[in-house]
Parts: C-alpha cells; sequence; structure tokens
C-alpha cells in the first residue's frame, strides 16, 4: 500500500460561470442553438487525474522512497493506536455510557491524534513538497482547463459534487477537464525552488491560487 494516495481534499475554487454577451442591437429574428445544461465536477479530483500529477507521484515515489517507508514504519503503529481508541469511543456510545465516562476519551483521543500529526508532519514533509509543487503548477491551468471543457460540452452552470443530490454520470465533466489539464499541462516538475511556499509564497511560483496541497493518508479515527 502507497502513501502516496492523496487524501480526498476539497479545492477552494470558485466555479467559473459563463457570462452571456448581448448584441447591442436586436436581431430580426431569434437563432435557434443548441442547448446549455448544467453539470458536476470534482476540481480536485481533475488535478490528481492529469497525467503530469500521476508522473510527479511516480518521480516523488522512487526519488523519496526512504522518507515514505519511514513514514509508514512510524505512522501505522500510531493509526493503530488511535483506531483501537476510536472503536472503544464508538462502544461506550453504543452502550449508552455516561458522558462523564465517554467524553474525557474522545478529549484524550482528540489530543493524541493532534500529537502525532505534529510527529508524523516532519516525517512527511519531504515528498509532501514536492508533491504540492507539483499541484500547484498544474492547478495554475485548473479555471482555463475548466472553461475549455464547459465550452466543449456545452455546459453553462457548473456545480460541486457534494451540493447536487442526484446526477446522471453524463453530467461530470470531471474527466473532461482532466483531459483539457493533459493538453494545458503535459508536465510538472518535482524540483522545489528553495523560496517556494505553497499557495504562491515564493518568488517563484505561480501567481493562480493553488489547490491546498496533497498530504499522505492519516488516519483520522474513522
Amino acid at each position: 500500500m502507497t502513501i502516496l494516495k492523496i487524501a480526498a481534499l476539497i479545492a477552494a475554487l470558485a466555479a467559473p460561470t459563463a457570462v452571456l454577451a448581448q448584441a447591442a442591437a436586436p436581431a430580426p429574428a431569434p437563432v435557434a442553438s443548441a442547448p446549455a445544461y448544467p453539470a458536476i465536477a470534482d476540481f480536485a479530483a481533475a488535478v490528481r487525474g492529469s497525467n503530469a500529477f500521476r508522473t510527479a507521484s511516480q518521480q516523488v515515489q522512487t526519488q523519496y522512497k526512504a522518507q515514505i517507508d519511514a513514514y509508514n514504519a512510524r505512522s501505522q503503529p500510531l493509526q493503530a493506536e488511535l483506531q483501537r481508541s476510536a472503536t472503544e469511543i464508538r462502544t461506550l456510545q453504543q452502550n449508552n455510557s455516561p458522558e462523564a465516562t465517554v467524553n474525557p476519551k474522545i478529549q484524550a483521543f482528540q489530543n493524541r491524534q493532534q500529537a502525532i500529526q505534529t510527529e508524523l508532519a516532519p516525517l512527511a514533509a519531504p515528498f509532501e513538497r514536492p508533491l504540492a509543487y507539483a499541484e500547484e503548477q498544474i492547478t495554475a491551468k485548473l479555471d482555463q482547463a475548466t472553461r475549455n471543457a464547459m465550452n466543449a460540452k456545452r455546459v453553462n452552470i457548473l456545480l460541486r459534487p457534494e451540493a447536487v443530490a442526484f446526477a446522471m454520470p453524463t453530467s461530470n465533466i470531471t474527466g473532461d477537464i482532466t483531459q483539457q489539464l493533459n493538453a494545458l499541462v503535459p508536465t510538472v516538475s518535482t524540483a522545489v525552488p528553495a523560496n517556494w511556499q505553497p499557495g504562491g509564497q515564493g518568488a517563484t511560483a505561480p501567481t493562480t491560487p493553488a489547490a491546498p496541497a496533497a498530504t499522505p493518508r492519516r488516519n483520522q479515527g474513522r
């Protein structure tokens, strides 16, 4: 099992909207056109599914294998510890145990979870950083790729999947956005500039706001 299976993160990107311009003078008669439709898309999945990101992930797995192995060796027993605590808490809740018994255990679990995340962060940093840099380079073209996909599919409204109760598979254009990203960003670099920070803080970082940095899978006690 690879640690580079990226956790599902919600990209903080606004869904682009189509702007329809009207001619100054009315046409003599309305011109029929093909209808436009709403659609859904998962921006984070579109970025992570791109060829550039997949290639970058493979490069990072190879280049930082020792660091990834060290992370796994330390994180696996800690994840098992959190899982045992979570199971104990769920059992107490299912048995309607008093809050005086359950609440301290929940607080202890949360404190331990935070301590584990703090402990693991330095171990994950070496391979998280190049992945975040690769993701940011791709995300810099996400807006353009999304608009291209919307135009190609005649989509006039784009929603996030979690905002929709039900949608037919054909209304999901995540794959179309990924295809556009493949064309716009064939490759990215995993050689992180020394002064780069996620979110465009470094002098050489892309200026377009980026999605949150990719992170290794970490147990959340579920």
